[in-house]
């Protein structure tokens, strides 16, 4: 009979255990765009770039941003920390700076649509084109929908701000840890949730303020777009996969574990800590017998010695 990859009792002897230490993930965005009020039914979902503040014509300009989190993680994490970082870019033609600004993230509550429009000519970073199949729009989430934004599409309350300098080629960072509270509890609820998960906005303290803009780099402009930052660890039920987190066996061992195989199939299981495999051939009473005396012989060796009694005269 086979007995392979059990620790017998031993923590140390477990060659599969829940994930202990905090792993972080970085993600690209899979959706990003921002809208425009001045030109409220054009969308930019195409550009190398997205827009906070205010432009020169008084259009109050917004981001939307969205990631996909894997769905290894989902449901079977606890998220411990989160980080957001933008690249400022030029708002204009050559070096023209961005202007300074605070930039804020609400959780969108309603999905929206990239869209494929562009404004990426001179004079027209910020303008975008009409609506075609899809896209969001200051009017809509997305312009073939039907629906305009609504209260309530976005919350109200803020998760958290960074500081934009008016600098190029610059990191803009929101950070859990450091001001941004709510972007763990943001990144938590769509790790539980996936089906709530619709990014967030985007906006500037600078709104208002005519010609007051900053640029970044979307996903589009390669190698210099958003990026989420997750740090993480398994929740107790769910063991260490790698770079995710694997089923386990029911705690009566029945059932499939994560590698597939049906209970008493002799598959391996990674249930419960450890990796067991008991070999279907020649397992008889026998042999669970010999494998019952093994594992008391074990157990006593593990005891202290008794101190030797003196002997009766």
């Amino acid at each position: 009979m086979l007995l392979a990859g059990c620790g017998l009792g031993d923590p140390s002897e477990n060659p599969t255990t829940t994930r202990t230490s905090a792993v972080t993930l970085s993600l690209g965005p899979t959706a990003d765009t921002f809208i425009n009020s001045v030109d409220p039914d054009n969308n930019n979902g195409a550009s190398q770039s997205f827009f906070t503040g205010e432009n020169g014509q008084g259009g109050v300009m917004r981001g939307l941003l969205q990631f996909a989190l894997p769905a290894g993680l989902q449901g079977r994490v606890t998220v411990s920390g989160v980080t957001l970082t933008l690249t400022t870019e030029a708002v204009g033609t050559g070096t023209a700076l961005p202007a300074a600004a605070t930039e804020s993230l609400q959780p969108v509550n309603v999905a929206w649509t990239e869209g494929t429009g562009a404004g990426n000519a001179i004079m027209t970073y910020t303008v975008g084109q009409p609506c075609g199949t899809t896209g969001a729009t200051w009017n809509d989430p997305d312009c073939t929908g039907g629906t305009p934004w609504a209260g309530g599409d976005v919350t109200a309350t803020v998760s958290g701000t960074a500081s934009a300098p008016a600098e190029l080629d610059t990191a803009v960072i929101w950070d859990s840890m450091a001001g941004s509270a709510g972007l763990l509890a943001d990144v938590q609820a769509w790790m539980d949730d996936p089906a709530t998960n619709h990014g967030w906005m985007i906006s500037s303290s600078t709104e208002g303020t005519s010609a007051e803009a900053q640029r970044f780099y979307s996903r589009d402009a390669a190698g210099k777009g958003p990026a989420l930052g997750i740090t993480f660890a398994c929740k107790a039920e769910f063991a260490d996969a790698g770079p995710t987190c694997g089923t386990t066996l029911p705690a009566d061992g029945g059932g499939a574990d994560a590698a597939g195989g049906a209970a008493g199939s002799g598959a391996p299981s990674t249930g419960g800590g450890c990796s067991c495999s008991l070999g279907t051939s020649g397992v008889g009473p026998g042999a669970l017998a010999l494998l019952g005396v093994a594992l008391l012989g074990r157990r006593r060796r593990r005891q202290l010695p008794l101190k030797a009694r003196p002997r009766s005269p």
